[in-house]
């Protein structure tokens, strides 16, 4: 177990680091000097999800934060977060967040406004 968080910790810094860029499974296992079966094993036990599923989630997470952080237009934040294609990436994170990008702003950067903390 102690061997499996030495190489989760390592393939999840890879990840993090490299997560605009284009990642594969076979990608993340060589940077813990693994096979791409161990990687996947590594992954359903520790984080109950394939690594690529994870990758996924962490650019949607990411694009989240800067649809809250920028004024950024949808498609530089896709782009910036590894997504290829806008309107995957807008359906994938309906998928993952229960809205639009555009709607998740709104509605999350509203939320944070003084306005709606302290009413006039």
């Amino acid at each position: 177990a102690l061997r499996d968080e030495a190489r989760i910790k390592l393939m999840l810094q890879y990840i993090y680091s490299a997560y605009a860029e284009e990642i594969t499974t076979k990608k993340i296992a060589a940077n813990a000097s693994v096979s791409e079966s161990e990687c996947l094993r590594c992954f359903r036990s520790t984080i109950g999800m394939p690594p690529v599923q994870y990758v996924k989630w962490y650019r949607i997470q990411k694009a989240a934060e800067l649809l809250l952080s920028t004024d950024w237009k949808i498609a530089k934040i896709s782009a910036y977060c590894g997504f290829q294609d806008t309107s995957y990436f807008v359906k994938t994170f309906r998928e993952l967040k229960g809205s639009t990008p555009g709607e998740y702003r709104k509605r999350y950067r509203d939320e944070q406004s003084p306005e709606a903390v302290f009413p006039r």
